[in-house]
C-alpha cells in the first residue's frame, strides 16, 4: 500500500512538471480532502434531480464507480462529464453538477483511482460508449483543475467523440493543447488564484481554440470550486483567500457553465408535444402563430429550467383549455386575443436571441 501511494505521489508530480497542473501545487503525502456536509446533501434525490451511483466492474477496485445526477423535468441531449480536482473527493463536487443538471443537463462526477485524474484520464469513454445514455447527442468534457488537464489529454486523442471542453481554474499545457481541436472549450478562473491567475491565462491561450470562451470571476480563489473540506487550513495550500463567498463564486461557476451547455441543447420536455394543444386548436398547422410559438418552445424557452416548467404547465393545462375552446364561444375568443397580445413580445424574443429570426 505504501509503494503504490509513492508511485501515486510520484506519477503527479510528474504530471505537474509537463503539465503545468492548471494551478496544482506540488502534492503531499495525505489523504483526499473530505466533501463538506453541502456536498453530501446534494447527492441525496428529489422531484427536480435524482441521483445514482454507477458501478464499473473494470475498473480499479476502490473507484469503481460514477455519479449521475438526471433532471427530472427534461429529457436532457447534452451530457457533461466532469474530472474532479487532484487529490479530492468527487463527492465535493455535488452540488454545482446537480445544479447543472437541475437546467437541463445529464451530468456525471467520475471517481478516479486515487482521486488522481492522471490515472483514470480516459474513464469519459465508459459513459460515452454506455448504452443507457444514448439518448445524448452532445457530450462535454471538463475537470477542475488537474482533472481539467486531463480533460484536454483525453481531448487530444478522443476529440472525435467530445463537442466541447470546459475547465475550472485550469488550461491545458502544450502536451495536451487542443488549439487544433474541433471542439468549443470555456475557461472559468478566480482571480485571486495564484496558480490560474490572468497571465497564466493569457500565456496558455494559444494551447485552447481561437474562439474559447474565458470567464474571470473577480475574487474568486482555487479553492472555492469546490466544497471540500481543507480543515485544519480554510483553503487548500498554494491558494489565496476568496473576497467573494464560495455561494457567490458557485453561482458564478454554474451560471457560466450552463451558458456553455445550453449552445449545445436541443433538450424536450419529457411531457409529450403530442399531448392535446390548445394552440393547434385555435390555429392551422402552418400558421405564423403556431411557428413562432413552437420557435420560443424550442430554441428559447427549454434553455431554462423555468421556461422547461412553463413548457411543462402548458402541456398539462391545454386538455382542459382545448375543451374549453370547444365548447365556450367566449373563452376561444379571449385565448386568442391573449394570443394576439403577446406575438409582438415573442417576435422581439426571437429577434433578440436570434437576429434576423434564424
Amino acid at each position: 500500500m505504501k509503494r503504490q501511494k509513492r508511485s501515486i505521489i510520484v506519477i503527479t508530480l510528474c504530471t505537474m512538471v509537463l503539465c503545468g497542473g492548471g494551478g496544482i501545487t506540488a502534492v503531499e503525502s495525505r489523504e483526499s480532502y473530505p466533501p463538506m456536509q453541502e456536498a453530501l446533501d446534494a447527492l441525496v434525490s428529489d422531484d427536480t434531480v435524482s441521483v445514482s451511483e454507477v458501478t464499473v466492474a473494470s475498473w480499479e477496485e476502490g473507484s469503481q464507480y460514477y455519479y449521475v445526477f438526471r433532471p427530472e423535468a427534461v429529457e436532457p441531449t447534452v451530457g457533461f462529464i466532469f474530472y474532479p480536482g487532484g487529490l479530492v473527493d468527487p463527492r465535493s463536487y455535488a452540488p454545482p453538477l446537480r445544479a447543472i443538471a437541475a437546467e437541463g443537463f445529464l451530468t456525471f462526477i467520475v471517481k478516479m483511482p486515487g482521486d488522481l485524474a492522471p490515472l483514470g484520464s480516459n474513464r469519459a469513454n465508459t459513459i460515452i460508449a454506455d448504452e443507457a445514455y444514448s439518448g445524448i447527442t452532445s457530450w462535454i468534457l471538463g475537470g477542475h483543475s488537474v482533472g481539467g488537464v486531463f480533460s484536454c489529454a483525453f481531448a487530444t486523442t478522443f476529440a472525435d467523440r467530445l463537442d466541447g471542453i470546459v475547465l475550472w481554474a485550469s488550461y491545458p499545457s502544450e502536451t495536451f493543447r487542443i488549439d487544433d481541436k474541433d471542439l468549443e472549450a470555456i475557461l472559468i478562473y478566480g482571480t485571486n488564484n495564484p496558480g490560474v491567475n490572468d497571465d497564466e491565462v493569457e500565456m496558455n491561450k494559444p494551447y485552447l481554440p481561437a474562439d474559447t470562451t474565458y470567464v474571470r470571476i473577480e475574487g474568486g480563489n482555487h479553492t472555492q470550486f469546490g466544497w471540500y473540506d481543507t480543515s485544519p487550513s480554510l483553503i487548500q495550500e498554494g491558494d489565496d483567500f476568496a473576497d467573494i463567498t464560495r455561494e457567490e463564486q458557485q453561482a458564478q461557476i454554474i451560471d457560466a457553465t450552463v451558458d456553455f451547455l445550453a449552445q449545445f441543447a436541443t433538450t424536450t420536455t419529457t411531457t409529450t408535444p403530442d399531448a392535446p394543444c390548445v394552440l393547434l386548436s385555435l390555429y392551422a398547422e402552418d400558421s405564423e402563430e403556431v411557428g413562432l410559438m413552437r420557435h420560443v418552445r424550442d430554441r428559447i424557452l427549454t434553455k431554462t429550467a423555468s421556461g422547461r416548467e412553463l413548457i411543462r404547465l402548458y402541456y398539462a393545462l391545454s386538455p382542459a383549455a382545448v375543451h374549453l375552446a370547444r365548447e365556450d364561444a367566449a373563452f376561444k375568443q379571449n385565448v386568442k386575443a391573449l394570443i394576439a397580445g403577446v406575438l409582438p413580445l415573442m417576435r422581439d424574443a426571437v429577434q433578440e436571441v436570434s437576429p434576423g429570426g434564424e
